[in-house]
């Protein structure tokens, strides 16, 4: 039910996003945009290398969807802190995560969608990584988030 909400969500997203936009040029945002996007990645990743559940969740609008690798399904940054605060000072404790964005698209001038190859290092294996950004008063933010594992890779 709340992966068919995460499907539902960005369905909504991108209807939204593209609502009134006649032509790519139209919807094409700037280089400054781009970039801005861009830095969600390094941003997200240095606050889970430092353990910061709430510093990784501020780059995440009110309302994101998190889906992790196993499925598990936060709704909101203070689930999202729920989720991730326990891990950082446990299991995950001292690792980082190293990924790079293979993809980046503007589906608006105000959504965007990225996908990312990484893993948790020293401990995770390969995964592909599903990110929606929006933007609002200005911000780029992080509206959805899915990890999945790359099957038969060994890693």
């Amino acid at each position: 039910m709340k992966a068919g909400r995460l499907v539902l969500g960005i369905a909504v997203l991108v209807l939204a996003g593209t609502a009134g936009v006649s032509s790519a040029a139209e919807a094409g945002p700037g280089s400054a945009d781009e970039a801005a996007v861009r830095r969600l990645l390094p941003s997200v990743n240095q606050a889970w290398a430092e353990g910061d559940a709430t510093r990784y969740a501020a780059f995440h609008t009110p309302d994101a969807d998190l889906i992790d690798f196993r499925g598990v399904h936060a709704v909101g940054r203070r689930q999202i802190i729920g989720l991730l605060q326990p891990l950082f000072d446990g299991p995950l404790k001292g690792t980082r995560v190293e990924a790079r964005i293979v993809d980046l698209r503007f589906l608006s001038r105000r959504v965007a969608i990225f996908h990312t190859e990484g893993r948790v290092v020293p401990t995770g294996a390969n995964s592909v990584q599903t990110f929606v950004a929006t933007k609002t008063a200005g911000r780029w933010l992080i509206a959805a988030f899915q990890n999945t594992r790359v099957q038969g890779t060994g890693g």
